[in-house]
């Protein structure tokens, strides 16, 4: 039932990326495309096998949201898990955290204990806090955000860049259907800032 559940989710998501993003590229990745020091967790390999983001960039208020291909990942990791010159270990990144994606100075985490999805600004002590369930809905969010932001284009805000409030109820309205909970909209948008 969840495979079946992951493959809807799929055509649905894959909809959204033909008709607003239709120059990113999306394709099925085999788990042999990884290059980490230890074996790619079960949900990432599914996510890139079902989805496989391949450097794709959706667009959002402000800074894009980027998601690396596979074969990537692993040197996506510099900067964050270990130093890009060094290779040495950073202090403060736990080794449970795997960066999948990021928001300019933004970080989008999976855990490899919980398969949650965790979210951290840059700079100073890591505290990310977890705003997805899983992959799909993080994914899912971006699609949404990524579609009302290019369907509006400029008319998405107001004269001082403010987002403007039918854009807003939008987001909070589709989200919200999605994760089937207001609540979780508004506290998810309230995280992701601007759209609150």
């Amino acid at each position: 039932m969840a495979r079946r559940r992951g493959s809807y989710l799929t055509i649905r998501l894959r909809k959204i990326f033909i008709r607003a993003f239709p120059s990113q590229i999306f394709r099925q990745q085999a788990s042999s495309d990884w290059q980490g020091e230890f074996p790619l967790p079960h949900p990432v390999a599914e996510f890139y096998a079902e989805l496989g983001p391949s450097d794709a960039w959706i667009q959002a208020y402000g800074n894009p949201y980027f998601l690396p291909c596979l074969s990537r990942l692993w040197n996506y990791q510099a900067g964050y898990r270990y130093n890009p010159d060094t290779h040495e270990p950073l202090s403060g990144w736990d080794d449970d955290w795997l960066a999948i994606a990021d928001q300019g100075y933004a970080v989008f985490i999976f855990s490899r204990s919980s398969a949650v999805i965790l979210h951290a600004y840059h700079g100073g002590p890591w505290r990310p806090e977890v705003v997805f369930r899983e992959l799909s809905e993080m994914v899912t969010i971006f699609a949404i955000l990524g579609d009302i932001v290019e369907s509006a284009g400029q008319m998405l805000t107001d004269d001082t860049s403010i987002i403007l409030p039918r854009y807003r109820e939008e987001a909070h309205r589709r989200i919200g259907k999605h994760l089937q909970s207001t609540a979780r909209a508004d506290a998810l948008l309230r995280r992701l800032e601007d759209w609150d």
